[in-house]
Formats: C-alpha cells, sequence, structure tokens
C-alpha cells in the first residue's frame, strides 16, 4: 500500500520535476532535479555545479536532489535552453549567448568590450541591470538564480600574432552562431566562420578555419594547444553564464526551497566566479608551456574597430548599453578603477 501511494505521488508530481521517497516510516516529497553545464571534469563548471549539489542537498536535509549532467551529456547551448523551457530539464548553466535567443535582452552582454574586468561585471551582474535582465528572463520562463562566470576571451591561431586588428584580416576564425559574434569579427577584419564547439578542433587540425576564440581555459582542457601556435590576450568579450531553473518549478516550490536554491547558487557561484578567474593565470602559465607564442596586443584600436557594432545594437538594446556604461564608470569612481 505504501508502495502503491509513493507510485500514485511521482505520478501526479511528475510534470513539476518531483520524486518521491520513504524516510523514517513516512513518505516525503522530494524534489529530483536534472541540471546541465558543459564542463569536463576539474573545469570550474564542475566543480561550481558540484558545490552547488552539495549545498542545496544539505541545506535541504536531502529534500532537493541534484543529478548534475556534465560536458554536455544531454543537451548544450540554445538546445539546452529549451530543454528547460520544455521543462525536459530542470536546471542549466549556460552562456548569455544561449539564453539571449530566447531573452533578447541578455544578448546586451556579449557586445565587445562592453567590460574592462571583473569587478565592472560584478558591478552590473550583480546589480540593477543584472536584475533587470533576471526579470526579463521570468517574463519568458526562466528563473535565474545567480550568474556564474566564463571569463574573457583571447584569440588564438595557427598562422601568425595578433597585435593589430589588420593582423586579422584574411583569417578564417571559428565564432558561435551569434549574429554579434559575427559582426564583431567582421569589424575586427576576419573572416568569421560560425561552428559548433565539438566541430572546432577537427577543422583548425585539417585547416578548414585559422583559429578560434575562448577563454584560456579552452586551450587546455580541450587540448587547442595542439593545433595552434599563437594566442593573443584581447578580451575581447566577456561569457557571463545565468544559472537558470524552469520558471513554473520554482514557482510551485515551497518558499524555504526556492530560498535555498537562491543562497546556495550565490553561494556556489561566488566559488565558481573566483575558481574561474584564478585559473585564468594558471592556464595562461600551461598554455606557455606548451610553446604556443603568447602576445599581449595594445586594445585601443580594436575598441575603436569595433565601435560600428555598437552603432547597430544600441538600437536593439536602448539604453541598456549606456546604463552598463554608467555602472562602470560610477565604480571607477569610487576608486575602484579600470584593469
Amino acid at each position: 500500500m505504501k508502495k502503491l501511494l509513493c507510485i500514485l505521488i511521482i505520478l501526479g508530481l511528475a510534470a513539476a520535476g518531483v520524486g518521491c521517497s520513504s524516510s523514517s516510516g513516512k513518505e516525503d516529497v522530494v524534489y529530483d532535479l536534472k541540471m546541465h553545464h558543459a564542463g569536463p571534469e576539474g573545469h570550474p563548471y564542475y566543480l561550481g555545479a558540484e558545490r552547488f549539489k552539495e549545498l542545496v542537498e544539505e541545506k535541504s536535509d536531502g529534500k532537493i536532489r541534484i543529478d548534475i549532467f556534465p560536458n554536455n551529456e544531454i543537451s548544450a547551448g540554445a538546445k539546452a535552453i529549451e530543454a528547460v523551457q520544455m521543462g525536459t530539464l530542470d536546471i542549466a548553466l549556460e552562456s548569455s549567448m544561449a539564453i539571449g535567443g530566447f531573452v533578447p535582452e541578455m544578448g546586451v552582454l556579449d557586445l565587445p568590450f562592453l567590460f574592462g574586468n571583473r569587478e565592472e561585471v560584478k558591478a552590473v551582474m550583480d546589480g540593477e541591470i543584472g536584475a533587470e535582465l533576471s526579470a526579463r528572463a521570468e517574463e519568458k520562463g526562466f528563473k535565474v538564480l545567480y550568474y556564474w562566470d566564463n571569463g574573457f576571451r583571447n584569440i588564438s591561431n595557427s598562422h601568425k600574432p595578433i597585435l593589430t586588428p589588420n593582423d586579422l584580416r584574411g583569417l578564417k576564425i571559428r565564432v558561435p552562431e551569434s549574429k554579434i559574434y559575427i559582426a564583431t569579427f567582421e569589424a575586427l577584419g576576419a573572416i568569421p566562420t560560425p561552428m559548433a564547439f565539438n566541430e572546432l578542433f577537427t577543422a583548425l587540425q585539417l585547416g578548414t578555419v585559422d583559429g578560434q576564440e575562448n577563454p584560456n581555459g579552452h586551450m587546455i582542457t580541450y587540448n587547442l594547444y595542439e593545433v595552434q601556435k599563437y594566442f593573443s590576450i584581447t578580451n575581447h568579450i566577456y561569457t557571463a553564464e545565468p544559472l537558470i531553473i524552469r520558471g513554473d518549478l520554482f514557482d510551485k516550490m515551497p518558499p524555504e526551497y526556492q530560498q535555498i536554491l537562491l543562497d546556495a547558487a550565490r553561494e556556489a557561484g561566488e566559488y565558481q566566479r573566483q575558481l574561474s578567474a584564478d585559473r585564468e593565470a594558471d592556464y595562461l602559465k600551461q598554455i606557455t608551456e606548451k610553446q604556443v607564442e603568447v602576445s599581449y596586443p595594445e586594445l585601443e584600436p580594436f575598441r575603436d574597430a569595433v565601435k560600428p557594432v555598437y552603432d547597430v545594437y544600441r538600437q536593439q538594446y536602448g539604453d541598456l548599453v549606456d546604463r552598463i556604461f554608467e555602472a562602470e564608470a560610477s565604480l571607477s569612481e569610487g576608486g575602484e578603477g579600470n584593469a
């Protein structure tokens, strides 16, 4: 009889992502949640997700259980966001670029040279603008638990050091399937080549593309150093990583469970952000040890070259762009300065 009751509860609550278990002679409803992220073992995503799982399960006394699917095991990019929207996935850690297809305002975060350092990122993402973007996500059925980090992106290639935008002319650079990324590299003079990341290594190996752009860690964790000779620190785009949960599921949870998820996402997110920042220097050291030539170009010519991108996208994002720059300027005036 007890088993039958448990089965009925499972069937009745399955759509809400709820399971059933028995403990100490009584039935307790628990939430079994599936979480996706793209990181392989040891990546800051991976370690942050493990910390999040540990905190949630501890704080909820096991009433919220999280099953993590790392390294794009069950989905990737926009498909992962769509899976959350459809209810086949509960939690996803994905880029602002991926969620931007569902929450257009999120795309503003992908503009080139929008952020100069992580202090500016924190001021914007943990402030009014981050809250506003989260509200827009809620309107589309997603709850942002916290903004995690994928760091600043840099450019690698197999031909020469990139010291000025002119050095990019004629180079085929793999970019994500994003209009902003394509526009950015067109403005820089390259030939942007949209391509799924899982096709990148082979494309570099065969010479289908000459280079790519990603955070430092990708050069090591995905062995790109094997097919790339030059790495330029351009910090051209910062990639924010919203940790999202199905809005309808979150809304149905008891308030104390909602707060547990929010608190755990923030605590694990702060850990993941710091880990990501700390790892950048270590990854750069490893890149150098792999006999990849690292260069540090003057960035002002790159910033000047991408101004046409802003001319186009200011129309789409309205005053969001100006407000982000104002928030950064206020931070600088407060004594933090820019990196």
